[in-house]
């Protein structure tokens, strides 16, 4: 069996780490694959990129400017793709995210024309108007996208062409014999009453590889980074601080509201220039952005909780790996993030109450023999439920149902 794994990037958010698990691991289940990207800032030998050459990157920024973002048609990458299905031979295309600017709506259909099509939902967007997450909003549910509340949430529009851009993504995304996966109930049960709701569907949770991701000893380990302190030590990350659905605002709200800040030290992972205010009150250590897996599983370890204020999330990554590595979550309780995280493991905070994230931060941290045995029972429940060979055999069933026209189970 041979399978392209099509997404925007190699290297990034939840989407990518998925994707580069199947790329990378699927090869243990007895399937060759290959990885084909929108665009990468770095060559590598591990996948192709569509726009790899500047001008060609160039020029595809320019054309979604000119698109709003929202292309139906992208000859360029199609024939990039088809080209690449037939060099490899491939039996199945693995889709992750499109909404990238690096391939039209209808390429979908030409694609699963030629052959089968697995599509992983990492959000909305593949059933919205435009945006990844529509928050409170339900116009996306009545098929009325248009007059769009917010332009602006990812992916922005720069005019409002959500009811057109709705219309074909129903049209083009529909009818294809195309399999599509949530890796959450939350975001199976909105497929479920979307226009998508009568294509085939399966749920597949994400995985975490417990190999990499593991505990390790905390004082050890900051001491290593140069953390000489026994202050109570808080993880959070700082990417897309601008989209409001990450909820960093309220977590920046309960941090400031903190008692005794002198008792914490604050571990960064991404971008403290943007929240220079919050850090001015904390003793920081800051790691920007990590691409080794062994760094950032140090992090995760040497931290006493890690924070997750997103507003909406569908199957996040970050808090199976903090999991995995023996460290407790505190979050809102959101999206599929109640799917990972319980009372026995973390803690769940009503979704943008930064009073009671403030107090469920100094609460966890007062007991620490609670904070231990919350970590212990996490990395039980990473290694049981979510681990990376978990999902691998899943999607390596799927694959063989698929490619065998099997229909997938109804849950």
């Amino acid at each position: 069996m041979r399978v392209l794994y099509l997404n925007t990037k190699f290297q990034g958010g939840g989407a990518e780490r998925v994707a580069r698990q199947l790329y990378e691991g699927i090869g243990t289940e007895g399937v060759d694959s290959f990885m084909l990207v929108g665009k990468e800032d770095e060559s590598d030998p591990r996948y192709e990129i569509i726009y790899e050459s500047l001008p060609r990157r160039r020029w595809n920024w320019v054309y979604g400017k000119l698109t709003s973002n929202a292309r139906l048609d992208d000859r360029y990458a199609a024939k990039k793709i088809l080209n690449c299905i037939r060099e490899h031979q491939i039996d199945l295309v693995h889709i992750h995210n499109i909404h990238g600017n690096y391939m039209g709506i209808r390429n979908v259909r030409e694609i699963a024309a030629v052959v089968p099509v697995v599509w992983t939902l990492h959000d909305m967007w593949s059933f919205t108007g435009h945006c990844a997450y529509a928050g409170d909003c339900d116009h996306w549910e009545n098929k009325a996208c248009g007059h769009c509340q917010d332009l602006t949430m990812f992916p922005k529009l720069y005019f409002d062409c959500a009811s057109k851009l709705q219309g074909q993504k129903r049209q083009y995304f529909t009818g294809n014999g195309i399999t599509f996966v949530t890796p959450s109930q939350w975001l199976y049960r909105l497929v479920k009453k979307s226009f998508l709701g009568q294509e085939r569907l399966q749920m597949i949770n994400n995985g975490v590889d417990t190999e990499s991701f593991y505990p390790g000893d905390k004082e050890k380990l900051r001491e290593q980074y140069g953390i000489h302190t026994k202050k109570h030590v808080l993880l959070f990350l700082t990417n897309m601080l601008r989209n409001t659905m990450k909820g960093f605002a309220y977590l920046a709200e309960a941090l400031r509201q903190l008692e005794n800040k002198e008792q914490y030290l604050l571990l960064i992972v991404g971008k403290p220039e943007e929240i220079r205010d919050i850090c001015q009150l904390y003793e920081v250590k800051t790691f920007g952005y990590i691409k080794k897996i062994e760094m950032l599983r140090d992090v995760y370890a040497m931290a006493d909780l890690f924070l997750l204020p997103s507003m909406l999330e569908n199957y996040p990554c970050v808090s199976l790996e903090a999991m995995a590595c023996g460290t407790p979550v505190a979050a809102f309780k959101t999206g599929g993030i109640v799917e990972q995280v319980d009372e026995e493991t973390g803690w769940l905070v009503e979704r943008g109450n930064s009073l009671a994230l403030k107090d469920t931060i100094r609460l966890a941290c007062q007991n620490e023999t609670l904070l231990r045995e919350k970590g212990e029972r996490s990395r039980k429940k990473a290694e049981a439920c979510f681990s990376q060979s978990k999902m691998l055999q899943e999607y390596r069933q799927l694959y063989e149902e698929v490619l065998q026209g099997k229909q997938p189970p109804v849950l």
